[in-house]
């Protein structure tokens, strides 16, 4: 088991499934050589500086072009056209071409600032500003295209068109149309344009949290996770599952990725729970459940959080406190499924497992806890979000060279820390895609008054019903999220839907919760499930079935965002006493729906007691005492009938009694 533990470090190293799995999210990177490797590294690392420096030292007014310029060096080179070529890792003439006219088009918009802010008001635009504007919206789209797949450029030019033709559509989606010049000019020079405010967030916020996340995976980090995880669960009942849902929890904290966090902790964890007896659908779901949830889980969370805590004008560190409890939940849901599912199969417990020496499980962990723990009282002192991990980021490298006992030790460490350098930069560069293609939604959303029109539809449909209009957001949410990056589902969500909730009567910051719920789901929910992909390929599963399964596992996730949009407490506001009783009362729900998902409370359910579960997980969304009391007292019902029902029929034991375990 210890050589096993020391194996699992990063993505690099899994078989040639695995990585088609994870190609699903990401398209492959080329493998360089010669002038290339050199090329990319030193840019990705000048890039990684550069972001290190203005963290420490203050933003500056052209970070926001400085941090794009970056992306484009770097992808054009790093990203194939396509991802079967033959030639894939040969950069070709349009591959330089292309990085040029990215150089030529952010150093253009450099030079022409002061022009940009304060002449174009009343100026119009001239040849040049449309030419280049024109070749940065189409270099925009080919970035992503490259990093993340077809979904988001196809999205963005859909909305392009939507500008250009919009007095020629019919009823409510029209609009008094732009012309070309007008439209690249609001795309590549206005405001709301790829160098707008989320482009900002990305280029002084997210991309030194990425950067110190790199830091802590490359230096040990994923180790220290699985060790302690595969510690504290392994002899549990249904131990693997638990240290599935831990160590990818702990995991996720600070990784970017939700499939980068199926592929490091499900190379360890999936081969762990087959090997002890779970099915192999079930057992690459858990790891896609729990791996989804490590964008919603504080201190770091996902992209999305900071962009969250900027859009709404509170401090990171409030926005990390509110997820709290609803994190807590989801994660209990997913526990409690594996706990139910352990029981229903009659696995036994590992009493051996996880006994590992505790100089071996917290070896190297102060490089780890220290610089997190300093992070959250930096937030906690209300630094910024980027001077707390700037100094984290500098803790964490102090703290990691000065344990190193040796020349040799010292100089291994400086080639991780570069390494990690570089992939933070890599990182930050494909968020940096994604968020351009994302503020030409935006601007065109801005300009036509598309949210508007989606709010009014959403209304009209729901009737002004509380309920349905949740519901429907919900759905618009996950539909906009599949095939994209959380960052991008949840910007998309908010310009598309957050309207319509605030006018039925939602909380601005639950709503914004509500939909960064959805957009993280949208990772596991089919038909594109990327996150299931990834944990489908490793278990050796079918992707569908895995999807489905990590439905049900997360489904607590599915039922949270109702309950905090209901119940204010589980996101920290109100008393201490109501939120103490309301997340009792949520996680009695959560895991009512878990047992009513996986078919077993104390011994396996009949379709009744699973009805009485579903109906108790959905009183309890609502806080008020009369909804309270009928869950408990369908909860109660349910232990007596578990107690009292001698015969059950065999089909109603659970949705997974029919899957053979010989697949395992």
């Amino acid at each position: 088991m210890q050589q096993d533990l020391s194996n699992i470090q990063t993505p690099v190293g899994l078989d040639a499934q695995q990585q088609k799995a994870v190609e699903k999210e990401e398209t492959p990177k080329r493998i360089l050589t010669g002038f290339w490797m050199v090329f990319i590294r030193a840019i990705a690392i000048l890039m990684a500086l550069f972001h290190i420096y203005t963290a420490g030292a203050g933003s500056l007014v052209l970070q926001n072009t400085i941090h794009l310029m970056f992306a484009f060096l770097l992808i054009f080179i790093t990203y194939p056209p396509r991802k079967r070529s033959p030639r894939r890792d040969v950069v070709q003439i349009w591959d330089i071409i292309l990085t040029l006219l990215g150089l030529i088009g952010n150093v253009y918009y450099m030079l022409n600032l002061d022009r940009i802010l304060y002449d174009l008001g009343y100026l119009s635009p001239t040849a040049i500003d449309i030419l280049l504007g024109g070749a940065m919206v189409i270099l925009v789209l080919e970035a992503a295209r490259r990093t993340v797949g077809w979904a988001l450029p196809t999205l963005a030019t859909v909305a392009i068109l939507y500008a250009l033709l919009g007095p020629h559509l019919p009823g409510i989606w029209a609009h008094r149309g732009f012309s070309f010049q007008d439209i690249i000019s609001s795309l590549y020079l206005g405001e709301l344009g790829i160098y707008g405010s989320v482009m900002r967030i990305s280029a002084s916020v997210i991309a030194i949290f990425v950067i110190f996340g790199g830091l802590l995976v490359h230096t040990g980090g994923g180790d220290a996770f699985i060790r302690m995880a595969y510690a504290l669960t392994g002899r549990l009942t249904g131990g693997p599952g638990k240290v599935a849902v831990v160590s990818s929890m702990f995991f996720g904290m600070i990784s970017g990725s939700t499939a980068a966090n199926v592929a490091t902790t499900g190379v360890f964890t999936i081969p762990l729970m087959k090997s002890k007896g779970y099915e192999k659908n079930f057992a690459g779901a858990v790891e896609a459940a729990a791996s989804s949830g490590g964008q919603i889980m504080p201190p770091i969370m996902g992209a999305a959080a900071f962009i969250m805590a900027d859009i709404l004008g509170i401090s990171y560190f409030k926005i990390a406190a509110m997820a709290l409890i609803p994190a807590i939940l989801y994660y209990l849901g997913c526990w409690f499924a594996v706990q139910f599912e352990a029981k229903r199969l009659g696995l036994p417990k590992d009493p051996t497992a996880g006994k590992l020496p505790l100089r071996e499980i917290f070896a190297g962990c102060h490089t780890l806890f220290i610089p997190l723990i300093l992070l959250i009282l930096l937030l906690a002192l209300m630094y910024t979000p980027t001077t707390s991990a700037f100094w984290a980021f500098i803790s964490a490298l102090l703290l990691y060279f000065v344990s190193q006992r040796s020349k040799k030790q010292l100089w291994e460490s400086l080639k991780k820390v570069i390494k990690a350098l570089e992939a933070g930069a890599q990182t930050a560069a494909l968020v940096a895609a994604m968020i351009a293609v994302v503020q030409l939604v935006i601007a065109v959303v801005g300009m036509t008054g598309l949210a508007v029109k989606f709010s009014s539809l959403i209304i009209a449909l729901s009737g002004q019903s509380f309920l349905t209009a949740l519901f429907l957001g919900m759905v618009v949410t996950i539909v906009l999220g599949m095939g994209v990056p959380t960052v991008a589902a949840y910007m998309l969500g908010i310009s598309i839907v957050a309207g319509a909730f605030i006018t039925v009567g939602v909380e601005p910051i639950a709503a914004h919760f509500f939909i960064f719920y959805y957009a993280v789901l949208a990772g596991v929910t089919p038909p594109v499930a990327l996150a299931a992909y990834v944990g489908a390929a490793i278990a050796g599963g079918h992707w569908f079935q895995t999807a489905l399964t990590a439905c049900r596992i997360g489904f607590a996730g599915f039922l949270v965002p109702f309950m905090f949009v209901y119940n204010p407490p589980l996101l920290g506001q109100g008393s201490i006493y109501s939120v103490i009783i309301a997340a009792l009362s949520a996680g009695l729900g959560v895991i009512a729906l878990a047992a009513s998902m996986m078919g077993y409370l104390i011994k396996p359910i009949n379709i009744v007691e699973r009805m009485l579960l579903l109906g108790a997980a959905l009183a309890l969304i609502d806080s008020r005492l009369t909804t309270d009391l009928i869950g408990y007292a369908l909860i109660g019902v349910a232990l007596l009938l578990q107690k009292s029902w001698s015969w059950r029929p065999k089909e109603a034991i659970s949705p997974l009694s029919s899957v053979s375990n010989d697949t395992k």
